[in-house]
């Protein structure tokens, strides 16, 4: 087995919970869920907002390991609110250019700091 490595990011809010931002092991990196919270823990107060600073806090952190959102292969949203699955979805294509990764997307009842969506992504990392 290949070593484990714990990622933290000063790019993101300090977590708000016991987790690493990121766990990197065996050539992929996984990377807890991400809410729309900015580096000083501010949630936006947009739907639309929520999910363009979610990409903003997952490419941070893939940049820092010299990733971009190419290198993800899967990922799973939660959803408070099934009415913004289209909106979700208008976003969402934007971030990446004709590949998509594998999805999962579920709905539930509520989300951490009040949030209207979570990501969390796997990536292919270089090593």
């Amino acid at each position: 087995m290949k070593k484990i490595e714990t990622i933290q990011s000063a790019k993101l809010a300090v977590s708000p919970g016991p987790f690493s931002t990121a766990v990197k092991a065996n050539g992929f990196l996984f990377l807890s869920g991400q809410v729309g919270i900015d580096q000083y823990g501010n949630l936006a107060n947009d739907f639309d907002l929520e999910v363009r600073q979610i990409f903003k806090n997952i490419e941070a952190v893939l940049s820092e390991q010299k990733l971009t959102l190419d290198n993800i292969v899967s990922v799973t949203i939660y959803l408070k609110d099934m009415q913004n699955f289209k909106r979700l979805n208008d976003i969402y294509k934007t971030y990446f250019n004709g590949y998509y990764p594998t999805r999962t997307c579920i709905a539930v009842l509520e989300l951490p700091l009040k949030a209207n969506v979570e990501l969390t992504i796997t990536a292919l990392t270089n090593n």
